[in-house]
């Protein structure tokens, strides 16, 4: 089985990410696998701030803190 399969059947979603240096971004899951997951359509989150990012990101897994669904209820 997959590592990266509870991901994948999310693409599309849209995640907020924030990497162990602090930074955060807001964008649609466009892709993941076992290492890495690519957002589009991104935002750069700063406090209250969110600057458009022009290119996707690619975002190593283990540089990661938080892999957040806004919205969504536990």
């Amino acid at each position: 089985m997959r590592k990266d399969r509870l991901l994948r059947k999310m693409i599309l979603e849209r995640f907020v990410v924030t990497l162990r240096s602090g930074e955060s971004f807001d964008g649609l899951l466009a892709d993941a696998d076992t290492k890495t997951i690519r957002l589009v359509s991104s935002f750069a989150l700063s406090g209250k701030d969110r600057v458009s990012v022009d290119l996707e990101l690619i975002i190593k897994l283990k540089k990661k803190t938080y892999l957040q669904r806004p919205g969504v209820a536990e």
